[in-house]
């Protein structure tokens, strides 16, 4: 063990999620994720996974107080989600990809230093894009949506990327 990590707790349902940041890699506390998902023998979550689902972590709470925690990864939460089937885990997985992941992504991210997915309304459509080094980019395979939108029918004569001039 190196470095001692500080949590970042998440609440559901009245239940503790702490998670950390290890190597731009989420990692959950194993006894709380299993708490979470009502699994029996909660401390023993973590040693039912993969070794590479699994490690032992320092955290440092803000009291300066230290902690060994036995963590899980975010693929070990989802192979904990599928062993221990229940319907609400559904709704768990939904909240840990909507919610859960994005926030720890975006809390570790250097400013600038990776592009971030975003959104831009264009000729009223929603168009996916991607924010990177001060400028928009948008995904090729959405480029022929968003051009579409803005074809000129008084250019009916012009080439076009619909229209192809015929090879000879």
């Amino acid at each position: 063990m190196h470095d001692a990590y500080t949590p970042i707790v998440f609440h559901r349902h009245s239940r503790q999620l702490r998670a950390v940041m290890i190597d731009h890699r989420p990692w959950f506390s194993g006894y709380d994720f299993a708490r979470l998902i009502a699994a029996p023998r909660a401390h023993l979550l973590a040693r039912r996974l993969v070794a590479f689902q699994r490690r032992t972590v320092l955290l440092r709470y803000d009291s300066g107080t230290l902690e060994e925690m036995e963590m899980i990864s975010d693929q070990g939460a989802y192979h904990a989600l599928f062993r221990f089937g229940h319907p609400e885990h559904g709704l768990i997985g939904q909240w840990l990809s909507e919610e859960v992941l994005p926030t720890l992504h975006d809390l570790h991210r250097e400013p600038d230093a990776s592009p971030r997915r975003a959104f831009m309304t264009w000729a009223d459509q929603r168009v996916g894009v991607v924010q990177w080094q001060g400028e928009l980019w948008i995904a090729r395979r959405d480029l022929p949506v968003f051009m579409a939108a803005n074809d000129d029918p008084a250019l009916g004569l012009e080439p076009s990327w619909k229209r192809l001039p015929a090879q000879e």
